[in-house]
């Protein structure tokens, strides 16, 4: 009885445990193609990491049962937990680093004069989150990411400027605009997996004989970003100041 107990346990964990993946893909897939709405895909990759979570549960029981009892299922077992694990990997991670993170999606280096976006506009839908000041979201920022500044950088506007050029390129982002006169260039980031478009905007100006450089990102959609515009940020400066010593 206890071995068929395993049994059962150990199969439901691996179906589970695999099927998990395939659904996904599925939905990232899905979003991509822009055949699904975002919510939809959401929801699915929800759906999805419930069911890793559950089939973790079987095999950590059966694994259990199954070492108590010294039934023959143990392996499969613990094969199911182990896998259905490495699904929950990436998942968990994206929770736990924005564990905390106020509910909002727009981030800017510059509280009292945001950066504002010309091109990007264009480029959106209607349905897209507003890329309107909002006081409340900003009064959260401050709050909440206190690190988050513009980066001043001992030259002039124009070698700040081809500097911040370079370290688009090396992001990889789509550029919609750029003006090195004006000292901006506006682009697009998309998230590995699901492929969310952040629209960003990085602002070159002279003060004082140096350049300082201010940056906004903001998502497309969803409430929250769970962080990713303020990391964004944080890692755009620090590649601008590493070339610029």
């Amino acid at each position: 009885m206890g071995n068929r107990i395993v049994g059962h346990l150990a199969v439901w964990g691996l179906r589970l445990a695999l099927i998990t993946p395939v659904i996904m893909v599925i939905a990232g897939g899905l979003y991509r193609l822009r055949f699904v709405d975002f919510q939809i895909a959401l929801l699915a990759f929800a759906i999805a990491v419930l069911l890793a979570g559950l089939g973790a549960l079987f095999g950590l029981v059966g694994a259990v049962l199954g070492a108590l009892g010294g039934h023959g299922k143990t392996t499969r077992a613990v094969t199911a937990l182990v896998l259905a694990l490495l699904v929950l990997v990436a998942p968990l991670n994206t929770v736990r680093q924005g564990a905390g993170a106020p509910m909002i999606h727009d981030i800017t280096t510059d509280l009292e004069d945001p950066p504002i976006f010309v091109e990007v506009p264009r480029k959106r839908s209607i349905s897209d989150n507003s890329l309107d000041i909002d006081a409340e979201v900003l009064a959260a920022q401050k709050a909440y990411y206190n690190d988050i500044g513009p980066t001043m950088l001992p030259m002039a506007k124009t070698e700040a400027f081809a500097l911040v050029r370079e370290a688009v390129d090396a992001f990889d982002w789509v550029v919609h605009a750029e003006n090195a006169n004006l000292g901006y260039i506006e682009a697009t980031a998309s998230t590995p997996f699901f492929g969310f478009r952040d629209d960003v905007i990085i602002r070159v100006t002279e003060e004082t004989g140096r350049a300082r450089v201010d940056m906004r990102s903001a998502s497309r959609v969803g409430l929250s970003d769970l962080g990713v515009n303020a990391g964004r940020i944080r890692d755009f400066m620090a590649m601008v100041a590493q070339k610029a010593n």
